[in-house]
């Protein structure tokens, strides 16, 4: 691989903040920063343009050296049009179009959550897992199941070298399931997710101000429910345990269609360890029968899994082209 595609930048485009770095070939992630989203998406490309520029002048990047960038939603990527980006307020947005208005440099669109898989089977948990490619100038990738849980849920599958699926891939937060308490129809994020494991938490405790119970943000924060369960409170073993049961199901169905693939779990709650680890494990098994049961395992990349991801779909379009140039 040449000297401008042994790295790239990467933008990790959130509902809240945007993160960007420089990405290396091995991984590795150069000076790294965030800052808060804009609210219109004019501003967003301004904002991208102006902070990709500095930072190719900061690390004395070639013009050539890609960009990549990663977006949440309903993702046409052939188009590159965000169909649908519920906390963006996005509909039919033609954000490629738009971002080349103002950025003149090789560059990538893609889905966030499939990017962030791809840099896990990269460079992350997919360390610990055989790996593979279909072309040896990129970093090999692991074959697996990648489920970041945060105030979603969404699930990325990377097999043979590339992210499977369309626009429509992975939305599982969506999916209709019975909620554990009264037997109701509701999607998926609002049992499982990382937000809800909080709130439903606070719903059932007598405090639900309660200062331990909250984010910084007010927020009820699922990490301490988790804390609270593995010390044995009741409370907070029924709502994580119901939260990840319910999650098992889901991901038992995911493993029964595409096979027992490794599940590498992001988001705050991949640092729970085993309590959330093993307890989602036992809940797949539970229900895959003669099926064999795959290895639940934290994410290595944490946070930043998306904005590397970014960057390796920016060394992959810039490879593309040179292909077939």
């Amino acid at each position: 691989m040449s000297t401008v595609l042994e790295r790239a930048i990467g933008v990790d485009v959130g509902g809240t903040r945007t993160k960007i770095g420089l990405v290396g070939r091995d991984g590795s992630l150069g000076i790294p920063y965030s800052l808060p989203t804009p609210a219109g998406p004019r501003q967003l490309c301004a904002m991208i343009a102006r902070e990709t520029a500095s930072l190719r002048e900061q690390a004395e990047l070639e013009a050539a050296v890609p960009l990549g960038i990663a977006v949440p939603g309903i993702l046409d990527e052939s188009r590159e049009v965000v169909e649908l980006a519920v906390n963006l307020h996005w509909t039919q947005l033609p954000l490629g179009a738009m971002l080349r208005e103002v950025i003149d440099t090789p560059l990538a669109l893609g889905h966030d959550v499939r990017a962030g898989g791809m840099a896990e089977a990269a460079w992350g948990a997919g360390r610990l897992i055989p790996q593979s490619t279909p072309d040896c100038s990129l970093p090999p990738l692991a074959d697996l199941i990648f489920v970041p849980i945060g105030t979603g849920i969404a699930a990325a599958v990377v097999h043979g070298g590339a992210a499977l699926g369309d626009r429509f891939t992975g939305e599982i937060g969506q999916v209709r399931v019975e909620e554990p308490y009264t037997g109701q129809t509701m999607r998926l994020e609002e049992v499982a997710s990382a937000s809800a494991i909080g709130r439903r938490y606070a719903e059932l405790i007598d405090s639900p101000h309660d200062p331990l119970v909250l984010t910084d943000g007010g927020r009820p924060a699922a990490r301490a429910v988790v804390d609270r369960a593995r010390e044995g409170e009741p409370t907070a073993e029924k709502v994580l345990f119901s939260a990840l049961d319910t999650l098992g199901q889901a991901l038992a169905t995911i493993i029964s269609s595409v096979g027992p693939l490794p599940i590498v779990i992001g988001g705050g709650l991949a640092e729970g360890g085993s309590i959330v680890l093993e307890t989602l494990r036992s809940s797949i098994a539970a229900r895959l029968g003669v099926v064999p049961t795959p290895p639940v395992l934290p994410s290595s990349l944490g946070m930043w899994a998306g904005c590397q991801g970014a960057g390796l779909l920016g060394m992959t379009r810039a490879l593309h082209e040179r292909s077939v140039a």
